[in-house]
């Protein structure tokens, strides 16, 4: 599926052990967090993503909708359960990866946002056999057989909750969906760098920091609710990781924007602030992206240090140790170790990144 089966469902199970114990039972097991009057997050599907809900005074406004037309209109049907109302008036995309933008279909009666990339990559799909290959092949015994094999190895007891069986549901309906011909609904609002919704008591802003995690990376924050999404751009008490293969269409420009979008950001927060991801359960704080900005900087300033001394890639490699980044010193420099999806190397994978953009 698209840019994200580097991830395995393998990555969600301590996100479900940890908060997803009391799932609702609705078809797909999903899990409705409310976070104020106004703002609701439904966790679920088989990657337990995030889906952030806000109930403005114009209409409800979804950020991302998940696998598949089906998974998504469950998704829709709990938010319009948990606010009791259904007047929808948008759905946002963070980013152009499957598990957030397959099942737009199930907003198609709503103007969809996103960054204009997620608009170019959205109309490539139904021409690219890649992605009629990832359709037509994908397997939900597969995936089912991978995730009861996890549960069973390291959390047996789940298996017998509401949550599992839902997870189970999901990737059923996904593989229907998938081999049926899956809708690929494209966003009807594009913007390039930034874009503001005013929707009464509320106003949603989105700015563009694509080029890391994906091609279209948005931020997204609502500022009289002290909330802001990062989308996938880092994960509490992990190392940041840029997937290699971003290094072919990230510039040096884009990078540059990078520290110029958080640097904006931290000015508008304060230590209230939460801060969430689209896959995730955990909020976080100010300084968890203070750390990576701080970080990024760092990596940034060296390695274009290192080309400017004429330095070659070992040597900038050499010059940027873990060790020397303190936030990150003690965490992993690894990941998924022992399946498909094995990380090794992070740090050494980053500055191979950057190096990688300034060849451009």
């Amino acid at each position: 599926m698209t840019n994200r089966l580097c991830f395995s469902s393998l990555f969600v199970a301590a996100c479900f052990i940890a908060g997803n114990a009391n799932a609702a039972t609705n078809e797909f097991g999903l899990d409705v967090l409310r976070v104020s009057p106004r703002v609701a997050v439904v966790y679920g599907d088989p990657w337990n993503n995030a889906i952030l809900a806000l109930a403005s005074s114009k209409g409800l406004v979804v950020v991302d909708s998940s696998w598949s037309k089906s998974v998504a209109l469950g998704f829709r049907q709990a938010i319009a359960t948990e606010f009791k109302r259904s007047d929808f008036v948008y759905l946002i995309n963070s980013h152009e990866h499957t598990d957030h933008i397959g099942g737009n279909a199930a907003y198609a009666d709503l103007p969809i946002i996103a960054q204009e990339s997620v608009r170019r990559e959205m109309l490539k799909m139904p021409t690219d056999p890649k992605k009629q290959a990832s359709w037509r092949d994908f397997s939900a015994a597969k995936e089912i057989a991978k995730m009861r094999d996890w549960y069973t190895k390291n959390y047996p007891s789940f298996l017998d909750t509401p949550a599992y069986a839902g997870a189970v549901k999901c990737w059923e309906a996904i593989g229907r969906d998938f081999h049926a011909g899956p809708e690929p609904t494209p966003p009807t609002i594009t913007f390039d760098r930034r874009l503001t919704l005013n929707l009464g008591d509320l106003t949603v802003r989105l700015v563009y920091f694509g080029g890391f995690h994906s091609v279209g990376d948005t931020i997204i924050s609502v500022p009289e609710e002290n909330l802001v999404m990062i989308g996938q751009l880092f994960f509490p008490q992990k190392l940041p990781h840029i997937p290699a293969k971003q290094a072919e269409t990230t510039t040096p420009a884009m990078v540059d924007n990078w520290l110029v979008v958080l640097r904006e950001v931290l000015n508008e927060s304060d230590e209230n602030t939460r801060f969430m991801t689209c896959s995730g359960r955990q909020f976080m704080k100010k300084g968890d992206v203070e750390q990576f900005l701080g970080y990024l900087e760092k990596m940034w300033i060296g390695v274009r240090r290192a080309r400017a001394e004429g330095k070659a890639l070992e040597q900038a490699r050499a010059a940027l140790p873990l060790k020397d980044f303190p936030a990150y010193a003690q965490l992993p420099d690894e990941a998924f170790v022992g399946t498909e999806w094995e990380v090794r190397n992070i740090q050494q994978n980053n500055v191979d990144f950057f190096w990688k953009v300034l060849s451009h």
